[in-house]
């Protein structure tokens, strides 16, 4: 099976994380919770689809140099979504700086989440998997 490259982006403020919940009209399950991510469209890097997909799932702003690459940022996962079983590479940036207000959308609601929160939502089932991992490895670089 050919893995799907993606992107995600972890923000993190006062000791919390912006996390989407997965809508009906999301590929992903209906109420999984992860980081805000996605595909790369055709002809687009990396950090463009970050840009992208970082405004697109959270309503959020942020310019190319407010994003950054930290240790451990890329992952590998086998995830169950609405049309099947999928295989995916994730590499994860960090958003420094950012401005605006979080905005839900048809396919998913961003949610400031206590980071601690998290192995709640793990121990549930509704976390899609290394978010945690992405979330830690982004928090404890500089």
């Amino acid at each position: 099976m050919k893995r799907i490259p993606t992107v995600g982006i972890v923000v993190i403020k006062e000791g919390k994380v912006v996390l989407v919940r997965h809508e009906e009209a999301a590929a992903h399950l209906t109420g999984m919770y992860g980081l805000p991510a996605g595909r790369l469209l055709a002809g687009e890097t990396e950090l463009d689809a970050a840009v992208r997909e970082f405004a697109e799932e959270t309503g959020l702003k942020a310019t190319k140099k407010d994003f950054s690459e930290f240790p451990n940022n890329y992952y590998k996962a086998t995830i169950p979504r609405k049309s099947g079983i999928e295989d995916f590479t994730w590499r994860v940036f960090k958003v420094s700086r950012f401005s605006g207000e979080l905005k839900p959308s048809e396919e998913v609601t961003p949610e400031w989440i206590e980071i601690d929160k998290m192995y709640d939502f793990e121990r549930k089932g509704v976390l899609l998997p290394n978010t945690i991992n992405a979330v830690k490895a982004a928090a404890n670089s500089s």
